[in-house]
C-alpha cells in the first residue's frame, strides 16, 4: 500500500511539472510563431528579453525609462492559448494612459517614439478569453515574455 502511495505521488509530481511553465530561463521568442513575429531586425534589442509568471487576469506593472530621439517597439508574448494580452502604457508622472491596446484589438507589439526621455509604467494583464471559464478559475501561472527594441529616430520635424 505504501508503494502505491509513493508511485501515485511521483506520477502526480511529474504531471504537474509537465503542465507548468518554467520562467527561470531567458524567454525564447522563437519558440512560438506568434512571438517571433515581434522581432524587428531593423531595431536593436534594448535589454535581454524579460519573462515572468503571471496568473490569468492578474496585472503586472513594469517601470521603464525610454530615452529621447528613439523609436521603440514594446512586445509581450505568451503561449497563444492565453491570449489576448492587455497592454497599457501610462505616464509615471501624470498616471494618464498614453496607449491602450484594447483600442487596437489587443495587438501584442506597440510602437512608440519620443523626442525627450520618458518614464513609463507598462501594465500587462493576461486575459485568456478563449480557455473557458472552468480553466480561468484555476490559479495557473503562465510565462509571459517582454522584449523592448529601439532604433534612433531617422527623421526630423521641421520648425
Amino acid at each position: 500500500m505504501k508503494k502505491i502511495k509513493v508511485i501515485l505521488f511521483i506520477i502526480s509530481l511529474f504531471s504537474s511539472i509537465s503542465y507548468s511553465q518554467d520562467c527561470t530561463e531567458s524567454f525564447n521568442y522563437y519558440k512560438y510563431v506568434n512571438c517571433s513575429k515581434c522581432i524587428d531586425r531593423n531595431y536593436n534589442i534594448y535589454a535581454e528579453p524579460k519573462n515572468i509568471e503571471i496568473g490569468i487576469n492578474d496585472t503586472l506593472k513594469y517601470n521603464i525609462m525610454l530615452y529621447g530621439n528613439r523609436d521603440y517597439i514594446v512586445s509581450f508574448c505568451a503561449n497563444e492559448l492565453y491570449y489576448p494580452i492587455h497592454i497599457k502604457l501610462l505616464s509615471q508622472e501624470t498616471k494618464q494612459v498614453i496607449y491602450d491596446n484594447a483600442l487596437d484589438g489587443y495587438i501584442e507589439s506597440i510602437g512608440v517614439g519620443f523626442y525627450n526621455n520618458q518614464n513609463l509604467t507598462v501594465e500587462v494583464t493576461l486575459l485568456a478569453n478563449d480557455i473557458g471559464k472552468e480553466r480561468k478559475d484555476i490559479k495557473e501561472k503562465i510565462c509571459v515574455g517582454m522584449i523592448l527594441q529601439w532604433k534612433k529616430i531617422s527623421y526630423k520635424i521641421e520648425k
